[in-house]
């Protein structure tokens, strides 16, 4: 029999694990969406020559999971999409809220008849990013029930596609990754924001836990790299909004784990 010389079998070996690859960003997800849409609305406020919009809208559009690696995975993030879009203290269903925020209305309109308020609801999830290692949704919501403004929230969902667990941002970077995607999105928070770099955050009307900037939990992926997302009063009053730091993948690419297979090939 013939045997290969121990040094040809090193090299075999050395070559067959550098030709191992990263896992491709451009790999398809396992999953499918359809979308799905829930509307309520309770017209009649006022002259419609005038006015055209109704007392209540509840609106709601979303992302729905068509096709999984298998029916738990399915069942699981569809699950996890329907909980995100619904208040914890709302009644079970948006055919149940719907009607709990038109008697809302109602009530209110008994004590104010002469108030030309109206009520609305609106909220979406959408997918931003779904490829085989990452399923990253945006959710938004804007409500208004009275008040000096519309209220308004930002979240992400950020799940394994081919199980539907929760990814944390933690486990797609390298050791010391969370500092050092810090330091760069606070770069970029300055750049933005024309905060020079060495000047107190709160001198520039932003509020960070001793004065010390600091990521935000709500965090998403997009094609073009990592979003950092601030909800309004979260750093800032409402004057100033809400804050998103856009970072593209040339900025992190460096920062985010080979493994995690985001990052497109250069």
């Amino acid at each position: 029999m013939y045997h290969f010389p121990m040094r040809i079998a090193l090299a075999l070996a050395i070559l067959a694990a550098g030709c191992h690859k990263a896992p491709d960003a451009a790999q398809p997800s396992p999953l499918q969406f359809e979308t799905k849409s829930f509307e309520k609305v309770v017209p009649g406020c006022g002259d419609k020559t005038k006015r055209e919009q109704p007392c209540v809208t509840f609106r709601v559009k979303w992302a729905e999971v068509s096709a999984a690696p298998d029916a738990a995975v399915k069942a699981r993030i569809n699950a996890d999409i329907r909980a995100r879009l619904q208040p914890k203290d709302a009644p079970a269903g948006f055919e149940a809220e719907s009607a709990g925020v038109a008697e809302e209305f109602q009530r209110f309109h008994k004590e104010f008849p002469t108030s030309e308020i109206t009520y609305f609801v609106r909220r979406s999830a959408e997918v931003n990013f779904n490829n085989a290692h990452l399923l990253s949704m945006e959710i938004n919501e804007e409500d208004f029930k009275g008040g000096a403004h519309p209220n308004t929230h930002r979240d992400y969902l950020n799940l394994a596609p081919a199980t539907g667990e929760s990814v944390a941002l933690s486990s797609l970077l390298i050791p010391d990754g969370v500092a050092k995607l810090t330091a760069v999105a606070e770069t970029r928070f300055r750049a933005d924001k024309q905060i020079e770099a060495g000047k107190k955050l709160s001198e520039a009307g932003y509020n960070f836990a001793d004065d010390k900037f600091a990521l935000s939990k709500t965090w998403g992926v997009t094609a073009a790299g990592l979003v950092i997302y601030y909800n309004d009063y979260e750093i800032a009053p409402h004057s100033t909004g809400p804050t998103t730091i856009e970072l593209p993948w040339s900025e992190v690419r460096t920062i985010i784990r080979k493994e995690a297979g985001l990052a497109p090939a250069q």
